[in-house]
């Protein structure tokens, strides 16, 4: 039996994510948004937060963070310094720049990404999550070689 999909605003959601936070549970949405592509897809990939201290924060983490104007980013942690976090979609090919630690709501602890359940602390997880951000300086060459690649594979949308 197939699951029944319903679509929240996210003002509605992460008010209720947030609440689930500060009982010490975890939440679980379906990743909206593509800055996270190609690891996390939109409307496909789901994660799995739960509330977390500045002190654990690790670079190459996947956290949620409430921005100092009001909306929400799920991005990887790509440096910690003294002011805070810096934060990178893993689709993107800038730095979102640095946010105080008081930002940060949550960290991810599991995605399911195509199906697949994935801990996030698993060594398999952590090397490909650490490779993929020393891949940055060259991430808009390969997207760009990736869409070409798919382009020619991809079916013509002509008569026959």
């Amino acid at each position: 039996m197939e699951r029944e999909r319903k679509q929240i605003p996210a003002r509605v959601l992460f008010p209720l994510i947030m609440e689930q936070l500060a009982q010490n549970r975890q939440a679980a949405f379906t990743v909206t948004g593509m800055s996270m592509w190609p690891l996390l897809c939109h409307g496909r990939d789901q994660v799995t937060v739960e509330s977390c201290i500045g002190e654990d924060l690790r670079t190459g983490d996947i956290i949620l963070l409430q921005t100092p104007f009001g909306n929400y980013l799920l991005h990887r942690v790509t440096k910690i310094t003294k002011k805070g976090v810096e934060t990178t979609g893993d689709g993107n090919f800038f730095r979102d720049g640095t946010f105080p630690i008081s930002c940060v709501r949550a960290r991810v602890v599991c995605l399911t990404h195509r199906g697949n359940e994935i801990v996030c602390s698993g060594w398999k997880w952590r090397l490909a999550s650490y490779l993929w951000m020393k891949l940055f300086p060259f991430r808009k060459p390969l997207f760009t070689v990736w869409f070409r690649i798919r382009k020619w594979f991809r079916p013509s949308g002509g008569d026959g």
